[in-house]
């Protein structure tokens, strides 16, 4: 009896992500990447030989990468909403001539006539990029940052708590400790109410934060929470912890946009280094819209030096883990560097009892997981893989 309640409980958690999956990768949820692609930027250590394979999210790492001019990047992701606009991100210091142009585009997320502009960056693009462009380009007129359900989530949130950039200018006058103390008096209450807690809990909340049922639980028991609200209210507390000037999460959810006034306080690859950088790079792009393992499943052996993989192994159970990094290992060159993040204290690699083929790079794991200015995961482990 007990074995087939627990086979029935694999096939329902199955069935749920899977339904999960099938939902999210249909809407347009995130336009920021919600790891800090600063952090990649440092530890992937990229150059002229690197090839990589990226799962995009919304891009902000991908272009990034651009900058660093490495011979290849295979983008992938499943959701071509976010593909479509990774695209954008890593493509457009190559077609636009000016910064300004740019940043106005992609750092303010505005643009008075943008059809004919991303007609450009897209020409050459994957004709499905194209489309997607020539069908969804008014979101640069309305603006891009208050796009997509994540956004649309946060703009309830500013205006049922009162907090914006006044507030968030203030509370960085604080230390961290009173910084945390003022999201605990202010925004606990609301996010700790009954109506919050039972909408943090729904399957429609989990898709506005891009967390599926099996990451969900994960979380929760890692970080010891009842239930979705209290993760919320102690990750914002942590977040405060960090230094608020530079923490362009903090800006985007708090203010709504990036502060335009600190060139250090915007994603990597929107800085204006970056932008030139990435102006003359030769790196070949390719964007596919499948999943990881198939991307794996269908790549040469030794094809890739890199992969950042965010956290999608959150999303998987323990032998779809076991494939992932069988795909790895049939695909990478030897000392090839493999970065995923995630919610819990237990190392998928161990798991999987794959320690003397992918090398925890320890010291460089533990300095990003304290460097990583989201705070929403546990570790971001770098293994480097041997023959």
């Amino acid at each position: 009896m007990y074995e087939r309640r627990a086979v029935s409980s694999r096939l329902l958690d199955g069935a749920r992500d899977l339904a999960f999956r099938h939902t999210f990768q249909g809407l347009f949820v995130y336009n920021i990447l919600f790891e800090d692609s600063e952090v990649d930027e440092e530890i992937l250590a990229l150059d002229e030989g690197s090839d990589v394979l990226a799962i995009s999210g919304a891009g902000c790492g991908v272009a990034a990468m651009v900058s660093r001019s490495p011979r290849s990047i295979t983008a992938i992701d499943l959701n071509g909403h976010h593909l479509a606009l990774a695209a954008l991100k890593a493509e457009a210091p190559r077609t636009l001539g000016r910064f300004g142009t740019f940043y106005d585009l992609l750092g303010r997320g505005w643009h008075a006539a943008p059809r004919p502009l991303l007609a450009r960056i897209t020409r050459d693009l994957p004709t499905w990029i194209d489309a997607h462009w020539r069908e969804h380009h008014g979101v640069f007129r309305r603006g891009l940052y208050g796009a997509g359900l994540t956004s649309a989530m946060l703009g309830a949130f500013r205006r049922l708590s009162g907090v914006d950039e006044s507030w968030l200018r203030w509370a960085s006058t604080l230390d961290a400790e009173r910084r945390a103390h003022a999201v605990e008096t202010t925004l606990g209450p609301l996010l700790r109410s009954p109506l919050s807690r039972a909408w943090m809990s729904s399957p429609a909340q989990l898709v506005t934060l891009g967390i599926n049922f099996a990451q969900r639980d994960r979380l929760l028991a890692t970080e010891q929470r009842a239930d979705m609200a209290d993760y919320v209210v102690e990750h914002l507390k942590r977040l405060a912890t960090t230094d608020v000037g530079t923490n362009w999460f903090i800006w985007y959810a708090i203010a709504g946009q990036f502060d335009h006034e600190r060139a250090d306080a915007v994603p990597p690859y929107l800085r204006r280094d970056r932008f030139e950088a990435a102006r003359t790079a030769r790196t070949r792009m390719r964007y596919e819209r499948v999943n990881v393992l198939d991307a794996l499943d269908r790549a040469p052996r030794r094809a890739y030096s890199h992969y950042a993989f965010l956290d999608a192994a959150d999303w998987l159970d323990a032998p779809t883990q076991r494939r992932l990094l069988d795909g790895v290992l049939r695909t990478a060159r030897d000392g090839a560097r493999v970065v995923t993040r995630t919610v819990e204290d237990e190392c998928m690699v161990e798991r999987a009892g794959l320690r003397s083929r992918l090398r925890r790079l320890d010291d460089v794991s533990e300095r990003a997981s304290r460097a990583d200015r989201t705070r929403q995961y546990r570790h971001v482990h770098v293994y480097e893989v041997s023959a």
